[in-house]
């Protein structure tokens, strides 16, 4: 076995440095710094952008005797698996897009560019406050977003009119999107043996943590230093998917999405082409989407609207980003950072604004701009560009990461809710299992590694002083999780963004953190 991992291993370094050879920079005599990212046709037009920009602002970089550009950047598709690989192994691009910066600035595979940062515009108040820690760790920033994205519901108004049922508008709960799906089905699906229309295509993982966090509940504890998945809010919004999938049956099982035929092409895959075509009512997606549904000839564009995932009274949304930095073994490593000062820009961010690919990375170039907020051209967009930005800015928070466990590995809160419904385990099994594969990695992670171990042990004994304050806690008696009264907790005890957001949120927070 081990022969065999060593044979593997050389194979892979082998092909990466062959790799390397076809990058950009390998084939040209003048400097030209390769961006490893997707081969979205808009990347090229970007580049295109990037040039004009960087004579407009930066003329102290002169362009060679013969005319042309100092240096140029040239698109490099690589998947993730493969861009790992490859900055492991030493032969990565010059800049890195769409990776957890975090993960591979704590393995030392990122340059640290946070005083560049500063100093040029392109900082973490730049962007958006769930941004943060997407571009960061330790405080410390690593890169910048290309473009940001907010998943929420959107609605086909077209199907909810000609079903004559109430299109949903502002907060809703899981009750009254459970009341709308029977609804749904009543008008579609009475005497059906074989279905084909549904309120909205399955829901993963994302909608629980969104359910679980309304009601106070993260997937880590305060300081990152422990799961909390067997907390019993993760299992209550897990069996309500399952009872909304095979009792309700207001979303699709796993089997009736692989039955249900439909023309994918274009960009945006399946549910896409089914919220298009009216199979779908609804459809968790974000402003990326309108890249295909502005393809449709205007006739057959139809009016969509999007409200947030049914949730309850603490208001959140899930932010992703597709985040681009400066990889530690570049040989032009001042060059690679002018790209990400380009990525803050008006003249990059005009590109997303207008591309529809997802929310702007620098928020400011959105606010008050009639471009951003009513497109021309498209009035059947009405308000998703404006709610993706409030909540963008107002109430939304990435997926919970601890410096502690290595996010590179298996997905286990989302292998916990696959588990349930697949009806391999009971929400509470498995969700205990995850958050034990989860602990038990920390642990072994902390152990071999004394810089984090420390880190650690510092952490823990802030957690310990935060559980002791919320011993102190009484709860409303009709509602396990309403805080009535106790001691508040200092903010700086705390890393966890989103406790920092809930207690405050609660007034459990020491001060006006």
């Amino acid at each position: 076995m081990k022969k065999l991992f060593v044979i593997i291993l050389a194979v892979l370094v082998v092909a990466s440095v062959f790799t390397w050879l076809r990058l950009p920079s390998q084939d040209h005599e003048h400097m030209v710094l390769s961006w490893s990212s997707d081969a979205n046709p808009q990347r090229y037009e970007q580049l295109e952008v990037f040039d004009k920009w960087l004579k407009q602002h930066h003329p102290e970089i002169r362009p060679r005797p013969n005319g042309d550009p100092a240096f140029t950047v040239s698109l490099y598709a690589a998947s993730n698996q493969s861009k790992l690989i490859q900055a492991v192994s030493g032969v990565a691009g010059d800049l890195i897009d769409g990776i957890p910066i975090a993960e591979y600035a704590r393995m030392g595979l990122l340059v640290d560019v946070t005083d560049d940062a500063r100093k040029r515009g392109f900082g973490m108040n730049s962007t958006y406050p769930g941004v943060v820690g997407l571009i960061s760790t330790n405080g410390r920033q690593y890169g910048y977003p290309c473009n940001v994205n907010i998943v929420s519901l959107w609605i086909n108004h077209t199907t909810f009119e000609q079903l004559d049922l109430p299109i949903p508008e502002g907060d809703w709960t899981p009750e009254e999107f459970e009341k709308l799906g029977k609804l749904f089905n009543e008008k579609v699906n009475r005497g059906q043996k074989v279905r084909t229309r549904f309120l909205c295509p399955p829901l993963g993982f994302n909608f629980v943590n969104i359910y679980a966090r309304s009601l106070g509940a993260d997937t880590f504890n305060e300081t990152f230093t422990r799961s909390t998945l067997t907390d019993p809010r993760f299992a209550a919004g897990a069996r309500l998917i399952y009872k909304w999938t095979y009792v309700d049956r207001i979303l699709p099982s796993a089997a009736e999405v692989a039955s249900n035929d439909v023309d994918t092409s274009g960009y945006g895959g399946a549910a896409l082409a089914h919220f298009i075509h009216g199979n779908y009512a609804m459809i968790p997606t974000a402003r990326y989407s309108l890249i295909r549904m502005r393809e449709l000839p205007e006739n057959e564009r139809f009016e969509i609207s999007n409200v947030k995932y049914p949730q309850y009274d603490f208001s959140n949304m899930l932010i992703s980003a597709r985040c681009t930095a400066v990889y530690a073994g570049s040989r032009h490593r001042d060059e690679a950072a002018l790209f990400i000062e380009y990525l803050a820009s008006k003249e990059y961010n005009d590109t997303i604004i207008y591309g529809a690919d997802g929310l702007p990375p620098t928020p400011k170039y959105a606010i008050g701009n009639p471009d951003f907020l009513r497109p021309p051209g498209y009035s059947n967009e009405g308000d998703v560009h404006r709610n993706e930005l409030t909540w963008a800015l107002e109430i939304a928070l990435p997926l919970s990461e601890s410096p502690f466990f290595r996010g590179t590995g298996r997905d286990w809160p989302g292998y916990a809710f696959s588990k349930l419904m697949a009806d391999r385990a009971e929400a509470d099994e498995a969700f205990r299992e995850a958050a034990g594969r989860i602990n038990k990695s920390i642990d072994e992670t902390v152990a071999g590694n004394a810089r984090l171990r420390a880190m650690y042990e510092e952490a823990w004994e802030r957690q310990k002083k935060i559980d002791a304050i919320k011993a102190t806690w009484r709860y409303d008696e009709d509602d396990p999780y309403e805080v009535i009264d106790g001691e508040k907790i200092p903010p700086e005890l705390i890393d966890n963004p989103y406790y920092l957001r809930y207690y405050k949120s609660i007034d459990m927070l020491e001060g006006d953190s």
